[in-house]
């Protein structure tokens, strides 16, 4: 079971490399959906109007890679995307984009100087960039008998990392959504039945 992913919580600086006098500029943008991936690329587009490629690559999920991208933009294929991906592996990172703005210098790089030289500039902004540990959590969703509200928020209120969705008031009592370390989901689930006698019984959403 995957309890943790690391990614980035800031968009970095740009940073320039240069090579045979084309200029490369780099970022790494913070991302959860591809739509947003591929808005940054284009607001990128007006910015950089007058560049010559704007090479990147995106990887999505939680500890597990369910979408991702890459693109040459026009770069002899698998020699500026992949190396933009690769280095977001090699970071172990997910939910974020790397660009490489490149302004050509007039001297061409040849398929191995530009593979080397997309590799170092994703690299450049992924060590440049903070990154943060975070914690994959489930829902999970519990009817409490009015007679057992008070057993049951106390267990909520000294249960780490717990945090209250949303609550719902019914006849018999309320209806809450509870998210909760996936790791510990079963642990919480088993104490609130222990603890209410078989009254609440949680169940993950």
């Amino acid at each position: 079971m995957i309890e943790q992913f690391k990614t980035i919580f800031k968009t970095t600086q740009p940073i320039e490399i240069k090579e045979k006098n084309s200029r490369f500029i780099s970022q790494c943008f913070p991302v959860e959906t591809k739509d947003e991936a591929e808005e940054i690329i284009k607001k990128l587009w007006k910015e950089h109007y007058d560049c010559t490629h704007i090479c990147f690559a995106y990887l999505l999920g939680e500890g597990e890679i369910q979408i991702f991208r890459y693109s040459d933009d026009g770069e002899p294929s698998g020699t500026a995307g992949l190396p933009i991906y690769n280095e977001i592996l090699r970071k172990e990172l997910f939910n974020v984009l790397v660009t490489s703005v490149r302004y050509y210098g007039g001297i061409k790089l040849g398929t191995g100087g530009l593979t080397r030289t997309y590799g170092a500039s994703a690299r450049a902004a992924l060590d440049s960039a903070e990154t943060e540990t975070v914690i994959i959590k489930k829902d999970v969703a519990l009817e409490i008998p009015f007679d057992f509200t008070g057993i049951a928020m106390s267990h909520i209120g000294r249960f780490e990392g717990l945090e209250i969705k949303s609550t719902t008031y019914t006849e018999s009592g309320s209806s809450l959504t509870v998210r909760i370390p996936i790791a510990s989901v079963q642990k919480f689930i088993d104490e609130m039945v222990e603890k209410s006698g078989g009254k609440i019984k949680p169940s993950a959403i």
